[in-house]
């Protein structure tokens, strides 16, 4: 229990060091007028392939701040604790990925900011794989994507924007999550040897502890009778109350 715990702090410690440099921008900017925005991902312009790495720590307001905060630690807890091996590999690829298609693909005269891509391609990654895998942890863990983050399939219909009225780069989210399913088969056999067996300790196992084997040795002596051979033999002989002496035999 106490490995568990640790295991899955320790996969929270890179999302959040990501979510903690993404608010500090956020309000850095805020405050101090940087205007950073111009460091967003502009379609079909060389300048605009920056935003690449810069887009993910570039938000418009509190709630698209809030919107991709949440995600990016539950998905990026569960990609950490599940993947330990291919996580940064993963990572980087969806980062770059998403980014990448959606300069592509985005329309001419666009600059788009936000985490939204990397969450798309975190979430559809891990939803895919848990559906693909057969492994029950991670089914659960696609259930939960599912529970979580379903509504999320909409922001990839250019007619969910306009019906909301808001300036929402389903660009981005399609390139997410497109890069988040492609992973999820190119890496089928990859990750998690088996989710389903639970975490041991190191010195669990069936061979007993060592002062458990030293009592088994003991148990497998056997017994001795505790006189020793050159021990002499008395034999007492019971006496009348009358008698005027008590005999002992050698």
């Amino acid at each position: 229990m106490i490995r568990l715990f640790y295991a899955l702090l320790e996969s929270l410690v890179y999302p959040l060091i990501l979510v903690i440099s993404i608010w500090l921008v956020f309000f850095g900017n805020l405050n101090y007028g940087w205007n950073l925005e111009r460091f967003g991902l502009q379609p079909h312009q060389m300048k605009g392939l920056i935003g690449i790495l810069f887009m993910p720590f570039l938000h418009e307001n509190f709630e698209h701040l809030f919107s991709n905060t949440i995600p990016i630690l539950v998905a990026g807890g569960f990609l950490f604790y599940y993947f330990k091996t291919w996580t940064w590999l993963i990572f980087s690829t969806i980062y770059v990925g998403s980014g990448s298609i959606l300069w592509f693909i985005g329309e001419t005269g666009t600059n788009h900011i936000g985490a939204s891509g990397l969450v798309y391609g975190l979430v559809f990654f891990l939803l895919i794989s848990g559906l693909i895998r057969g492994q029950r942890q991670l089914a659960a863990v696609a259930l939960l994507m599912i529970f979580l983050y379903g509504s999320l399939v909409w922001g990839l219909f250019p007619e969910y924007a306009r019906l909301l009225e808001k300036n929402i780069s389903w660009e981005g989210h399609l390139g997410g999550a497109i890069v988040g399913i492609i992973l999820a088969f190119l890496l089928i056999k990859k990750g998690p040897v088996e989710a389903n067996e639970p975490l041991q300790d190191e010195d669990d196992g069936d061979e007993n502890p060592y002062w458990l084997d030293d009592q088994s040795e003991e148990s497998k002596q056997p017994e001795t009778d505790s006189k020793s051979e050159n021990d002499p033999i008395i034999n007492y002989r019971y006496v009348p109350k009358n008698a005027n002496s008590w005999e002992q035999n050698d």
